[in-house]
């Protein structure tokens, strides 16, 4: 049996990245990174997701549009993701 020369091993202390994600596998990577800059209340806009992703390796590395129309999708934009806190019967924010 033949095995495969891989043009880049990787270490045990490096992450493996998948070179060929499907269209899924990228768009759970944008709804989590985007969800993942939400929660720790960073910027969480195309650009920013964009720039995560490519600090984690994805690819291929989605245009800023193409996130945009993913976070619409999942109802990941700024109006449906911002929220109410009401105290006393009044709306705080």
């Amino acid at each position: 049996m033949e095995t495969r020369n891989l043009k880049h091993q990787n270490g045990p202390d490096q992450v493996f990245f998948n070179q060929g994600r499907t269209k899924k596998e990228i768009e759970e990577c944008v709804v989590f990174t985007r969800l993942e800059l939400y929660n720790r209340a960073m910027p969480c806009g195309p650009k920013a997701v964009q720039e995560k992703l490519n600090a984690y390796h994805v690819k291929p590395l989605p245009s800023e549009s193409t996130i945009s129309r993913i976070m619409t999708r999942h109802g990941l934009t700024d109006d449906r993701t911002e929220f109410e806190i009401i105290l006393d019967g009044k709306r705080k924010i």
